[in-house]
């Protein structure tokens, strides 16, 4: 018996096709988030209130399943080891998951950041750290001769150099082109919520989920604070360089750059 966790690209609807084949079958499996109880598809952008929104959204799922499994996924939302109380795109026949990217009875919503504060906060978390997700960044920098001894030590110009001369398709998701992301011209979102107003969103949120209401049900205990560093982190030519490079997310999501 063979057993396909993925379908053939020929076998998906035009939206579904062309969002595997822009992002690659591990990106959307990995940040797409379905309800079939509730016709919703979340979209996840890493820092981007990801917490917040994979605790809230997948507590409701959950309820279905224990008590437990609401309080597992509230506390570690980011816990990939254990089963997810979404559906996710390749569980779903093509036709059905097509639907759910682009038929009118599903809702399809997605929360944006401010494209330098997330590179910021991405920076913070994960190069300063030392993660993973710095391999890349430092051999990038090996590649040009000025790779620091340690990721931790990799200066946020040097980090920003890199990552803004990437294609999107090659970049961490943590500091992906939000508009490559999320499939923008691929994807009809029915709401694309900027981060910086989740707090008085939750109304709308409920209502394209339809329940009666909904709240946060988890706090950040990694938050990097990056909203209000900007201006300590940011030059204006560095800024400028940032706002070229992410030019597709202030123009789809309605953001200015920041003023120093």
């Amino acid at each position: 018996m063979t057993i396909h966790r993925r379908p053939p690209l020929d076998e998906l609807g035009k939206a579904s096709r062309a969002y595997v084949k822009a992002m690659g079958w591990k990106s959307v499996n990995l940040h797409t988030h379905i309800s079939l109880v509730h016709r919703f598809v979340y979209v996840e952008v890493p820092k981007a209130g990801c917490g917040t929104m994979k605790a809230t959204l997948g507590g409701l799922e959950a309820a279905r399943l224990s008590a437990a499994a609401v309080a597992r996924v509230r506390e570690n939302p980011h816990d990939r080891s254990r089963a997810t109380p979404f559906v996710k795109p390749y569980q779903l026949p093509p036709d059905l998951l097509e639907e759910a990217l682009r038929g009118r009875k599903w809702r399809r919503f997605a929360v944006v950041r401010e494209p330098a504060s997330r590179l910021l906060s991405g920076y913070l978390e994960k190069i300063r750290q030392g993660l993973q997700q710095s391999e890349s960044i430092m051999a990038r920098l090996a590649e040009q001769g000025r790779a620091p001894a340690h990721a931790a030590d990799i200066p946020f110009a040097d980090f920003i150099d890199v990552v803004a001369a990437m294609p999107s398709r090659e970049q961490d998701p943590h500091w992906r082109r939000q508009a490559d992301h999320l499939g923008i011209g691929i994807i009809d979102y029915d709401a694309v919520i900027h981060l910086e107003q989740l707090d008085d969103s939750w109304p709308r949120i409920a209502s394209l989920i339809g329940v009666a209401s909904l709240q946060e049900e988890f706090y950040c205990r990694n938050s990097t604070g990056a909203r209000g560093k900007v201006a300590d982190w940011y030059t204006p030519a560095l800024v400028d360089q940032v706002t070229g490079a992410y030019a597709a997310d202030y123009r789809a999501f309605g953001y200015q750059p920041p003023s120093l």
